[in-house]
Order: C-alpha cells, then structure tokens, then sequence
C-alpha cells in the first residue's frame, strides 16, 4: 500500500511539475523592449520560459514589463501558468502578474509563444524600490476539465 500511495504521489507531481526561479534584481528604466541592460533569465522544465524585464513606459504609466516567452520543447501539448511577483528590501510585495495557456489544446510541442500581458503598472519610481523576485511555471500535460 505504501508503495501505491508512493507511486501515486510522484506521478501527481510529474504531471504538475514546477518550476521557479528568485533572487535579487536590479530593474533598468529602458526606452527599448531589446535593451542589453533588462533583466534576463531562462528556466523551466517541459515548458521552458525565458523572461526579459524592465520598466518603461506603456501609454503615459510607469510600467514593469514582466512577461516571459514560453517554448514547449516536450513530445506532447502542454498546459501551464506562469506568475511572478516583485518585493521591496523588507519583503513586501510591490508588484505581481500572471498568465497562462489557455484554450483546450495547449501549447503545441516545439511552438513557442510570449506572454506579453504580464504588466505592472506603478507609482512613479516605485520601481527602485524592487530588490527581489520569485516566478514559477506551473505546467502539466493534462487538459483543463471543461464545465
């Protein structure tokens, strides 16, 4: 029985695997989307994602650009979200996005998309006080239940 629950268990996180990153940053004011000075950073497991952060302005607003590109680079569909979150030097929360797939037929293996919805509209310099980060992709290779 031990060796059921076990087996249940580590297949229940295969197919809910997680991946995330975190550390310190410095985020970079930037009049380009491709500035060499934005932070950059690659992780994942099946779906792989590659984040590209900076702030700028988006329509008058001071705004954190924290969205990720996402590659499939597994056999079969997959399914995931992505959420990242932004703190100040005492670990209170500035700023947090997220995104996900969507649609019942996932992201197609070898396809890679932008999840470029990820957001954060700020007060202005509020920015500066960002020291560190944590982002995790949730993905899995089952499909959303439908209602």
């Amino acid at each position: 029985m031990k060796r059921i629950i076990t087996l249940f268990l580590l297949l229940a996180a295969s197919l809910h695997a997680q991946s995330i990153i975190q550390g310190d940053i410095k985020l970079n004011y930037s009049e380009s989307m491709s500035d060499d000075n934005n932070f950059k950073k690659e992780f994942g497991n099946v779906v792989k994602g590659r984040v590209d952060w900076y702030v700028g302005d988006f329509f008058g607003q001071e705004t954190l650009f924290a969205g990720v590109t996402v590659k499939n680079t597994g056999t079969k569909p997959m399914f995931f979200h992505y959420f990242v979150a932004f703190f100040d030097k005492n670990k209170t929360l500035v700023g947090a996005t997220g995104q996900g797939s969507f649609g019942d037929v996932g992201l197609k293996p070898g396809t890679e998309t932008q999840m470029g919805s990820c957001l954060i509209n700020l007060p202005k310099d509020k920015y500066k006080t960002i020291t560190s980060y944590q982002a995790v992709i949730y993905e899995t290779d089952i499909p959303p239940k439908k209602k």
